[in-house]
């Protein structure tokens, strides 16, 4: 069966989602300083698989085009450091060997971006090859070149999720404000320089203590409000799912009346 007649995954329901991994894998074990490879995405029942580059990096998944005019260059140069996964990423990588320019990292704007931290993953019961990446606005029909590949994204995917999930439930954003430490010893050598007393520099080092505190708590703050965006971010999208499920369940229903 061509690519472009293939269905994508089936109704929700019908795939299971993934389990938690059982072991508390290192977040850079896994996806080191980014993961990359070539997966094909649902476009369209006119259009069908479309092979895609993607990219997952700082709690990202980035896609690019790899064929026509908006295409652009993947080679060692530009994956460097990243984890590729799949052979036939591997043979796109080696087929632009010679091919690195600076233009080839500038100008890669990717055509979408998932943030793992609002997003749940599904791997299709039907179908070894196939997952779902699910937000509250938007739902991404993959399929790896392999089930092995399949699973590698899956550990990535769901390593990075994880990640969020300890940081925000753990609460270790707060007690890093006692951790922080800020050196006045470069102020003070400027100011000996200077000829100021000592009372003066004793002074100009606690007011500079004090205004890096300050800005400290505010950071914190922030930081912890995000947080919170996020957590009510991940309560919207399973209530989004489960209406969805909910109106599908009573779509079937209707037509079987019908």
């Amino acid at each position: 069966m061509s690519q472009r007649n293939e269905k994508p995954l089936g109704e929700e329901g019908t795939d299971d989602p993934i389990p938690p991994l059982q072991v508390d894998l290192k977040i850079n074990d896994i996806v080191g300083n980014g993961i990359s490879g070539m997966l094909y995405k649902w476009v369209n029942y006119g259009k069908g698989w479309k092979p895609r580059w993607f990219v997952l990096q700082d709690g990202v998944l980035s896609y690019y085009k790899i064929n026509g005019p908006d295409k652009i260059l993947v080679s060692q140069e530009t994956e460097k450091g990243c984890k590729v996964i799949g052979e036939k990423s591997r043979r796109i990588i080696s087929r632009h060997r010679d091919s690195f320019s600076n233009n080839s990292l500038t100008n890669r704007k990717p055509f979408g971006e998932i943030h793992l931290e609002v997003s749940t993953f599904r791997q299709s019961k039907s179908h070894d090859k196939r997952f779902s990446i699910f937000t509250g606005t938007k739902m991404l029909h993959l399929r790896a070149e392999s089930q092995d590949d399949r699973e590698a994204w899956m550990e990535a995917l769901q390593a990075v999720k994880d990640m969020f999930h300890r940081v925000f439930h753990s609460k270790i954003v707060a007690p890093m404000v006692d951790k922080v430490a800020i050196s006045t010893e470069k102020l003070r050598q400027r100011l000996v320089q200077e000829g100021l007393d000592s009372a003066t520099i004793e002074d100009s080092e606690q007011i500079m203590r004090n205004e890096f505190a300050t800005l400290q708590k505010k950071l914190v703050l922030l930081k912890q409000k995000q947080w919170l965006l996020i957590d009510i971010l991940q309560q919207l999208e399973v209530y989004v799912m489960k209406m969805r499920k909910k109106t599908f369940n009573f779509q079937k229903l209707i037509q079987h009346l019908l």
